[in-house]
């Protein structure tokens, strides 16, 4: 069985990711594939904000 950071890797690779909102936490899954994403709203919480303030859902610890 796949661990979650090489699933996670596989989906990053094909242009998606998961992330969490910097204002309410709720679980928003982004399309990056030949995007520029300077601003994103979360679509619970209404909230915009910078894309680098969601931080990724799931990391590997070092």
């Amino acid at each position: 069985m796949k661990g979650q950071f090489e699933i996670l890797q596989e989906m990053q690779t094909d242009g998606y990711n998961v992330v969490t909102c910097g204002n309410c936490g709720d679980v928003i899954l982004m399309e990056l594939d030949g995007y520029n994403i300077e601003e994103v709203q979360c679509p619970h919480c209404k909230e915009t904000m910078d894309y680098a303030d969601m931080p990724d859902l799931y990391h590997q610890k070092i």
